[in-house]
């Protein structure tokens, strides 16, 4: 009863116990901060049997990866702060546009644009809210960074893809 009075007293809408509260939120948080790992694995593991696609979506997240870096540096605008103080990391100074975002909405669309799997496209934008959620939560990114990143990576996709279907996959096939 205690239990049900603190929440009602702290007008929390839970209804899970701490312990367990903590652990999810926490699960969900590391599963946004390693999105980017995740969607690769996925999206190489998908691509095992297409090598071409597979070919194409590696050096492309590579190009992706690097033209991430190189917006940071034209557009240099910095991360939030977070109680005054400016989060500067010793190799990403810069917030816009996300890394996470961009990584992570490369990978959703590049992995859909080959397999058409709505499956696949339901779970990798699953954890791709998880990962714009963990990023603002956490004040390492803002909205408009996270917008950008995932608009950058999915263009990107798309033209990874459109060289990728037009250039390699044609040669490969034949």
């Amino acid at each position: 009863m205690e239990y049900i009075y603190r929440l009602i007293n702290i007008g929390s809408i839970s209804l899970l116990p701490d312990k367990e509260e903590v652990i999810i939120s926490n699960t969900l948080d590391a599963i946004g901060l390693f999105a980017p790992f995740i969607l690769f694995g996925i999206t190489i593991w998908v691509l095992r049997t297409q090598p071409p696609y597979l070919g194409g979506y590696v050096f492309f997240v590579v190009l992706n990866s690097l033209l991430n870096n190189v917006l940071k540096l034209w557009i240099k605008e910095e991360r939030p702060n977070k109680n005054g103080v400016a989060l500067r990391h010793i190799t990403e100074g810069y917030g816009m546009p996300s890394a996470h975002a961009q990584s992570t909405f490369f990978s959703i669309s590049f992995l859909y644009l080959v397999t058409q799997s709505v499956t696949w496209l339901i779970i990798g934008c699953f954890i791709g809210a998880l990962t714009l959620y963990q990023r603002w939560k956490f004040k390492m990114h803002s909205v408009e960074q996270l917008g950008i990143g995932a608009i950058v990576g999915i263009g990107f996709s798309i033209l990874g893809y459109q060289l990728t279907y037009r250039n390699i996959v044609p040669r490969s096939w034949s």
